[in-house]
């Protein structure tokens, strides 16, 4: 398949990893007035912008979804083509369409009173508002748009990379199907990485949590490589990110708030798992590496 934006080397990382980094996706001027009309609403709650002595909040939530103003300008041509190199032409549901955007976990300082580590709770992936299926259309990515500069420590996203290999592995062997909550529990008991991850099982005797889950891969009984990595970026910069990608908000020690959404990239029809057909995307690649040995593929 021809891709528009992503090189194949970007398109097999996420393959194997299950998320790939779009730098300037948005244009930063537009970012950052995204970021400006954000702070209207932040102020709405009492948090100013210009009296730090307000920011007493560790983590403010907006729910409401947006599309006009500074919104306008942020689904760039860049960003559509990139969603199409992994979920394949004419399989957006909203391709061509006006999108919103919004929940908005603006993270202040969230855990900055503590020594920075690996969040142990909130580990999930996303989509509570439909049953999973390996093949559902419901959510074929999930975007991580940043309207702010994140640096390490500073509230950035934290992925489980690797781990969407273990949803999809898990999800198989549901062909019935399975709610959110029931099936993050049932996929977290079947891996002792993901166990040790949400602190149901330990870590090996004199291992740190930070150097475990981040400074070197641990590889599981089917040879699938795991590893906790910070979401950092600059405004503009979007994550794309798998469906099934395990991820959690993190602590936020810079004294800036970090800023930006959720995203849901629907399709228009059941990912390609089991039949025969043989034009894939990259998401159904990697859903299908998934399931085979060592949940390897060679990107096309």
């Amino acid at each position: 398949m021809h891709n528009a934006v992503l090189s194949s080397d970007q398109i097999d990382h996420f393959i194997q990893n299950g998320w790939v980094r779009l730098e300037e996706a948005i244009k930063r001027a537009d970012a950052l007035a995204v970021q400006d009309y954000l702070w209207e609403h932040v102020e709405k709650r009492g948090v100013l912008k210009a009296d730090k002595s307000t920011w007493t909040q560790p983590m403010v939530h907006i729910k409401e979804a947006y599309s006009d103003g500074p919104f306008q300008n942020c689904q760039t041509e860049r960003l559509t083509n990139a969603i199409l190199d992994l979920v394949g032409e004419g399989r957006w549901s909203e391709q061509g369409k006006e999108v919103t955007w919004g929940w908005w976990p603006v993270n202040f300082s969230q855990g900055a009173d503590e020594p920075w580590t690996v969040p142990v709770h909130g580990w999930h992936w996303d989509g509570i508002h439909f049953r999973h299926y390996i093949d559902a259309p419901d959510q074929g990515l999930l975007l991580l748009p940043m309207f702010s500069d994140t640096i390490p420590h500073g509230g950035a996203t934290v992925i489980a990379e690797g781990s969407h290999k273990l949803t999809a592995r898990y999800l198989n062997s549901k062909p019935e199907g399975v709610e959110l909550g029931a099936g993050i529990q049932g996929c977290i008991a079947e891996n002792l990485w993901l166990q040790q991850l949400v602190g149901k099982a330990p870590l090996p005797e004199g291992e740190n949590r930070v150097n475990y889950f981040m400074d070197k891969y641990t590889t599981d009984e089917n040879g699938i490589r795991l590893k906790v990595v910070e979401a950092v970026a600059n405004a503009g910069d979007v994550y794309m990110c798998h469906p099934f990608l395990f991820h959690a908000a993190a602590q936020n020690h810079s004294k800036t708030p970090r800023f930006m959404c959720n995203r849901t990239v629907k399709l228009t029809q059941r990912l390609h798992i089991h039949d025969d057909t043989t034009d894939l995307s990259p998401l159904e690649i990697s859903v299908r590496a998934a399931l085979e040995a060592g949940g390897h593929a060679v990107a096309v």
